[in-house]
């Protein structure tokens, strides 16, 4: 039995930060090493099932990031583990979801990313906690909420708002970190809601220390652009 099993998209990531250049893993990679991090003896389990490229364009001053993707250059169906959490990603770009119906023990999470719509939306009443950005809105919070088995995380750059399944909503604010990158954050804050949930099973914990945790990691970037570190 693994503490987490993270399934979907795992890209390689090529970061243009004004003219400075790097690469490295994303996705999948991100949730991963959040995860580590914040708990190194999780069971972890890893099963990709598509993997991808990605160009990723960083304006660090205002916070911003775009991006142009292939997610799915390689694809294959999973092998589904029993696990106390499954936490899939980007489920509008996968070329299967089907097998989330499969995954019939432990908490079932999901997010969204930027592009396609969701194939069939029917899919989400599997799912416990979808985790959604603002600027990835495709239907109103409300609404979609309704649809899930436990709720929506809807975050945005200053927190983030929970409905739960009966539209019940309450808000998580954070403070905010100017001049860093901002890459990966939504991954993180899934990554630290998962771990801290595992823990807890307090839905307003889990989420005032994921976003804590988020905040942590951009603070001490911020500081050590600035040579404060």
């Amino acid at each position: 039995m693994y503490d987490v099993a993270l399934y979907g998209h795992l890209t390689l990531d090529r970061i243009f930060n004004d003219f400075k250049k790097d690469c490295t893993i994303g996705s999948i990679g991100n949730v991963w090493k959040q995860l580590i991090s914040l708990d190194p003896k999780l069971k972890i389990y890893i099963e990709p099932t598509d993997i991808g490229e990605a160009m990723i364009l960083v304006n660090q001053r205002n916070n911003e990031r775009s991006s142009v993707a292939n997610l799915s250059l390689l694809h294959k169906d999973p092998v589904v583990k029993k696990s106390n959490w499954s936490h899939i990603m980007y489920i509008n770009e996968l070329n299967n979801i089907d097998y989330i119906k499969d995954i019939d023990d432990g908490i079932v999470s999901a997010d969204i990313c930027r592009g396609k719509k969701i194939k069939d939306v029917s899919i989400l009443k599997n799912i416990d906690f979808l985790f959604l950005s603002d600027e990835d809105e495709f239907m109103k919070p409300i609404e979609l909420c309704k649809m899930l088995r436990k709720g929506l995380i809807l975050h945005h750059p200053l927190g983030s708002t929970y409905y739960d399944s009966k539209g019940n909503k309450q808000e998580f604010e954070t403070k905010f970190v100017d001049n860093v990158n901002v890459l990966g954050c939504g991954d993180m804050l899934a990554a630290g809601f998962i771990n801290f949930y595992l823990k807890s099973k307090n839905i307003s914990s889990a989420l005032k220390n994921a976003h804590q945790s988020v905040y942590n990691i951009l603070e001490n970037q911020r500081q050590g652009l600035n040579g404060n570190s």
